[in-house]
């Protein structure tokens, strides 16, 4: 029977509701970046933002995780845990309410920054805590198959709340998550395996690793800054349906729960630059095949290169997150790796806006298709740099 006090963990593994309730930290702080389609469309069919601005309220909550998740570099192996993440959890909870009682630009935007500053904070805490178990390439596929899961729910369920709802809808359906997070963190939570008083990082001459992964990680996710961010407007524009297009995204996140879940398995055998080139092997052609579909076959091109996408994604990220857990052994860059997720969000939206303004909303794949080669570049090199 579950006590109703918190205690601090007796190991490095999790009990039931510190598993539960860190998976759901760690659900929460991806769900903007995995609900990002879904978040464009709503903005944009709610007819009060121009394209411009809807960019800027797509980086807006990303750009609040990036600044707070930067800095938890100097402090996530010196506070509680426990208090910083009840705080920031319902800070979090707080403006997805507000956001439903206001209309204008500048106060949605405050607070969609807002919620991202607080959701940076219990999403590092819980990033931390992960990288504090025993099989990092295990638990962080886990973690990705969470996130997948909630996305396939989220692209299934979340349209027929966006229509009566508009916007605000998505951000009401996430406080449910967040509140049972919260409740969860006043019956157990982990505390700080690798506490330090002082500013470390153990890189014993692997900056230059650390560097290429910082870099590898921003690419990748500029990629889904442009193409992710935009990918439903591109089945819309296709002529699929607002209801077809997130039929093919749910079905395709749930799918990708095989690429997070085979992730270690692959790793286990080929090692993680093998599986790195198969990765880009594989979503390139995706990006071509949704840049030259044509009109007659649009939905079944939209959906087989949406789904494999979306497989490879869920396949890459756990390999990542890997890669910058062994770089520093004191266990402080991990939290830096959702600073390298968000500057890549928040760069992508207005450059995608951008282009489309520019040229057309096929060109962002163009940009996604490039970042995504200088990602596993990247990638690779550090990894080699590790394995010396």
């Amino acid at each position: 029977m579950l006590s109703l006090i918190w205690r601090p963990a007796a190991a490095t593994d999790f009990d039931f509701p510190q598993y539960i309730g860190v998976m759901l930290i760690a659900m929460m702080g991806a769900s903007v970046t995995i609900l990002m389609p879904l978040l464009v469309g709503a903005f944009t069919d709610s007819g009060l933002f121009s394209t411009a601005q809807v960019g800027f309220l797509a980086s807006a909550e990303v750009a609040g995780i990036l600044m707070s998740s930067a800095s938890a570099l100097f402090w996530v192996r010196r506070i509680q845990w426990l208090r910083f993440v009840q705080f920031s959890l319902a800070v979090f909870i707080g403006c997805n309410l507000l956001t439903s009682w206001v209309s204008s630009f500048e106060l949605v935007l405050v607070l969609r920054f807002s919620a991202g500053l607080a959701c940076g904070v219990s999403y590092a805490i819980a990033l931390a805590a992960l990288g504090d178990q025993s099989r990092v390439d295990k638990t962080f596929a886990v973690m990705v198959t969470i996130q997948v899961f909630f996305g396939t729910l989220g692209f299934a369920l979340l349209p027929y709340v966006i229509a009566p709802f508009g916007y605000t809808g998505i951000y009401q359906c996430f406080n449910l998550f967040l509140l049972l997070a919260l409740l969860l963190s006043f019956i157990s939570f982990p505390v700080n395996q690798k506490p330090q008083t002082a500013f470390r990082l153990d890189l014993q001459g692997r900056w230059l690793a650390a560097a290429l992964v910082f870099a590898g990680t921003i690419a990748y996710y500029f990629a889904q800054g442009t193409v992710w961010a935009y990918l439903e407007r591109i089945g819309v524009h296709a002529g699929l349906t607002v209801a077809e297009v997130g039929a093919i995204l749910g079905a395709g996140f749930a799918i990708s729960a095989i690429g997070s879940m085979l992730s270690s398995w692959f790793v286990a055998r080929i090692g993680r630059n093998a599986s790195l080139l198969i990765t880009a092997a594989v979503q390139l052609p995706c990006l071509a095949a949704l840049y030259w579909m044509s009109e007659g076959h649009a939905w079944a091109i939209y959906a087989v290169a949406t789904i494999v996408y979306q497989v490879f994604w869920s396949f890459i990220v756990p390999i990542m997150m890997a890669i910058f857990n062994d770089v520093d052994k004191s266990g402080r860059l991990i939290v830096f790796c959702v600073t390298a997720f968000k500057i890549g969000l928040v760069l992508g939206p207005p450059a995608a806006a951008l282009t489309i303004r520019l040229t057309s909303i096929h060109e962002v794949l163009w940009l996604g298709a490039v970042a995504i080669a200088v990602s596993v570049v990247c990638l690779m090199a550090s990894n080699r740099l590790l394995q010396r």
